[in-house]
């Protein structure tokens, strides 16, 4: 994923990040938390271009070390997203960009945030999705770690933000970043089935074939969504 993507491991880059930055008109004083932080790469980016000192959690120790070696300016913390080791009303802003789809209890995770975050702080949450959501209980099946595996169904994730207590601000999507990238890997590695084959280590080469088969009876796609915590 590296290869096609570079250090941010998911579609667009910081295209979205940058959108958001702007949407929610964040700045160096805003407290930020990144959700999923991996090896740093959103927070070598919001601090070089706007001197934003970010809090970043991920579980990897190994992807951590990284973000740590390349990023002293910031803070990053070992944990998950369903036991968020902070206070109360603690952050104005917390960025999930392509990784609440990997997260093992999603609706746990989103109260953590929701708690976390102060009073009209802003949740951007950009991710994959099923445009065929009813074909999602397939990927069920599949014990694979990967984000395609996760995919939304952004009808039913904005019901949950919503009965959590979110306001949804602003929907997008952002499909066409993902086709860029799709292209990329196929230029890359021939199809998209051998770039399965030589990501998923460990899984035959049948496994490979239907985790392809169902990715595309869902339709995946790319969102960004904004949300606000109001109350509850």
């Amino acid at each position: 994923m590296q290869e096609a993507t570079g250090e941010t491991l998911r579609p667009g880059g910081f295209k979205l990040t940058e959108q958001a930055v702007n949407f929610c008109a964040l700045n160096k004083q805003t407290r930020i938390l990144d959700l999923g932080c991996g090896m740093g790469a959103t927070a070598s980016y919001l601090y070089q271009k706007y001197g934003v000192k970010v809090v970043g959690i991920d579980p990897s120790s190994k992807l951590l070390d990284i973000a740590k070696a390349k990023n002293p300016f910031a803070t990053f913390v070992s944990g998950s997203g369903a036991a968020l080791p902070f206070e109360n009303d603690h952050f104005e802003c917390v960025l999930a960009e392509c990784t609440l789809s990997l997260m093992n209890d999603l609706y746990v995770t989103l109260r953590e945030v929701y708690r976390v975050l102060e009073k009209d702080g802003w949740f951007v949450i950009n991710d994959v999705y099923a445009k065929n959501p009813e074909m999602l209980n397939a990927m069920d099946t599949f014990s694979i770690t990967s984000c395609m595996r996760g995919m939304h169904d952004l009808f039913s994730l904005e019901e949950v933000l919503e009965k959590i207590g979110f306001e949804i601000m602003h929907v997008e999507d952002c499909s066409h970043l993902l086709k860029e990238l799709m292209v990329k890997i196929i230029f890359s590695h021939g199809s998209m089935g051998a770039f399965w084959r030589k990501t998923i280590e460990g899984e035959v080469a049948q496994t490979c074939c239907s985790f392809e088969h169902n990715i595309k009876q869902c339709k995946p796609g790319y969102f960004m969504l904004i949300a606000k915590k109001g109350e509850k």
